[in-house]
């Protein structure tokens, strides 16, 4: 095949893990941004609220005095250096907080001022840094400045040698109780740290919503299963589901008229060595946009010079004649019954190349009808005197209409409607048809945000609205959703 053919979407596992969690979180965009905005909203909230704590230090140095057994200056800073992690647990003593507490005049109790305090050493040094917080910034340097007061004296008489004269080490306060500064909240802070906690809680949303979604969104996550070809893509517009087909006049580079351009091409080459030139358009179940599909996809094989039909096979709940405009009293039910010939029953649909089969009356029995002999030859016919015939069929779960169509057809094209079709019925319909031996041509997503076709080439052309290039008397086809 050359080069240069259209690129046909597979439904194969997706191999680039990496990739794919940076397109879903691409798709989910907005689940991430709420998620984030919504803590880091929290989070500024609750660091608001906080009552604001304040924080005053102190540096104590430990010095190793006349020690007996000290023979050196080196001697002394290791004898110092020991002593060090034992003064860090003495800060928090009863000892040490009574002393601070009498003496300080702080009005705090015990266990209140231990709560407060905490103090550390630098590792390989001999300096002790005792800190209180409090929620009054007086009353935290006030009881920071007792504990380095208290600590100096304690250790002073602790250290006293049991026969007298100077005490083995001592502490000395190098840098007193500092001015207390606001250490909570941390408002920038604790904002980003939510923010980040909000993008994590995102990503795990999308990971479980994506994980364990069930509903079609794109072609990704279409199940691999499926085994099918993704032909096409058509994008979410409203002007489709207002009424009308695609304008698929020279110019029109609308991003639906692109999208059902590339599923006419894509068609044609689905099979090169057989083109399918009669064509059965169905979905899993109702409103999924088979009808539109089909009509627009006639429209624009017509637009190509190649003369079509539009046979309605939906002998249930027809629509082709409602939006075409033409005549539905008479139509296929009449040349399956044996009332005429299917050259009277075929009506012009005002679009050039385009003509169109309407249901007729609605039978009791339209199974019956359409899994007859007649039915098979009448579409023969059709396909003698048409380059394309394409019919419009209801859908595969409710009814067994399609699947018996499906015999007289060269392939079946599926129609799935993305956020809508769940993935559990698309696989049923497509293990129905191919029980029933059909061949799936391959499948078109309806309603696809952010698809392909949804971009505008500009400098190629203008946006042009959504409405048949008919002369003035002849009626609009409609292809609503």
């Amino acid at each position: 095949m050359s080069d240069d053919l259209p690129e046909i979407a597979t439904a194969e596992p997706n191999r680039r893990p990496v990739a794919e969690l940076l397109n879903v979180a691409r798709r989910s965009w907005w689940i991430l941004a709420c998620c984030a905005l919504g803590v880091a909203v929290i989070g500024l909230a609750t660091s608001l609220a906080q009552q604001p704590e304040y924080e005053s230090t102190a540096t104590l140095y430990v010095t190793s005095g006349s020690d007996p057994n000290t023979q050196s200056a080196y001697q002394g800073s290791q004898a110092a250096q020991q002593r060090v992690a034992s003064y860090v647990e003495l800060v928090q003593s009863d000892a040490i907080l009574t002393s601070a507490l009498r003496d300080g005049a702080i009005g705090l109790t015990t266990d209140e001022a231990r709560a407060r305090l905490t103090a550390s050493a630098t590792p390989d040094t001999v300096l002790v840094t005792v800190s209180a917080t409090d929620t009054e910034p007086v009353r935290a340097r006030a009881l920071t400045s007792a504990v380095a007061q208290a600590m100096t004296e304690y250790i002073e008489t602790l250290e006293q040698p049991s026969g007298g004269g100077d005490s083995l080490a001592k502490l000395t306060v190098v840098s007193s109780a500092s001015p207390s500064e606001q250490v909570a909240p941390k408002v920038p802070r604790d904002v980003a740290v939510a923010l980040l906690l909000g993008l994590l809680v995102g990503l795990l949303v999308v990971y479980l919503r994506e994980r364990f979604d069930v509903v079609v969104r794109n072609t990704s996550n279409v199940p691999p299963v499926v085994g099918a070809p993704v032909l096409g893509t058509v994008p979410h517009e409203t002007e489709l589901s207002e009424g009308g087909t695609i304008n698929f006049a020279a110019g029109a580079t609308s991003g639906a008229a692109e999208s059902y351009r590339r599923l006419r091409t894509n068609l044609a080459f689905s099979d090169v060595d057989h083109p399918p030139r009669i064509v059965l358009v169905t979905s899993a179940g109702p409103g999924e946009g088979k009808t539109t599909t089909a009509l627009n996809l006639a429209a624009s094989i017509a637009d190509g010079g190649d003369r079509v039909v539009i046979v309605d096979g939906d002998l249930r709940r027809p629509e082709v004649a409602t939006r075409t405009g033409r005549v539905s009293a008479v139509g296929f039910t009449n040349y399956l019954r044996g009332d005429t010939g299917m050259a009277e029953l075929v009506q012009p649909s005002g679009y050039l190349n385009l003509d169109v089969l309407t249901s007729g009356e609605l039978p009791p029995n339209p199974a019956e009808l359409l899994a007859s002999d007649r039915a098979a030859e009448g579409i023969r016919e059709l396909a003698d005197r048409y380059d394309y015939v394409i019919i419009d069929s209801p859908p595969v779960l409710p009814v067994t209409d399609a699947a018996v169509t499906a015999r007289c057809v060269d392939g079946v094209l599926l129609v799935v409607r993305a956020g809508a079709t769940k993935a559990p019925d698309l696989v049923d319909a497509v293990d129905m048809l191919r029980a029933a031996k059909t061949k799936i041509l391959g499948l078109v997503l309806n309603r696809v945000r952010g698809a392909y076709g949804s971009y505008r080439y500009t400098g190629y052309g203008t946006k042009t609205d959504i409405q048949v290039n008919t002369p003035a008397d002849q009626p609009t086809l409609r292809a609503n959703a």
